[in-house]
């Protein structure tokens, strides 16, 4: 029986790291939620990219790889407590599981009950590594998938993130 499963992050960009957990979870279950946390930030150094743009960067990585996913926003709030519900108000769904690579996330959902999965870091990448990457004009393309350099190259995103750094 397949599980709907919720992947959260905020994929600032998205990167082979991430892909591999999304192709995996869809291995074993092939109903995949995506949440792109931090939704209402963009344009700081820890949020370079709009969500709008992370969602764009999901679409077309997903359809290279055949994945349906449905993609939620989900914007900060105040207070771990309410963390959970306010993202289960904005999904509509009760997910069967979560996958995270945030403690932060794993402990809040353990304690409402769910069954969560902390992911491991694939392939030693971080997204951090990459926006410093792009701001010091370094190599970074190798790190996500060629779909995403392809539009972070079309939005001048190397110009965007050494601006805001």
């Amino acid at each position: 029986m397949t599980v709907m499963i919720l992947i959260l992050g905020r994929f600032q960009p998205l990167h082979k790291g991430h892909m591999k957990v999304l192709e995996d979870a869809y291995q074993d279950d092939k109903r995949i939620i995506i949440a792109i946390g931090s939704a209402q930030e963009k344009r700081t150094k820890l949020n370079p990219f709009s969500a709008v743009q992370r969602k764009i960067m999901l679409e077309k990585s997903l359809k290279v790889k055949n994945i349906p996913a449905k993609i939620f926003f989900i914007p900060d709030i105040k207070g771990d407590g309410n963390y959970v519900h306010h993202i289960e108000n904005i999904i509509k769904k009760k997910p069967g599981k979560i996958i995270t690579e945030n403690p932060w996330t794993v402990s809040l959902f353990k304690k409402a009950g769910y069954d969560v999965i902390l992911t491991p870091r694939h392939f030693n990448i971080s997204a951090t590594e990459i926006r410093k990457r792009l701001t010091n004009r370094k190599k970074w393309k190798d790190m996500v998938p060629d779909e995403v350099a392809k539009y972070i190259d079309k939005i001048n995103g190397e110009n965007l993130i050494k601006t805001i750094a």
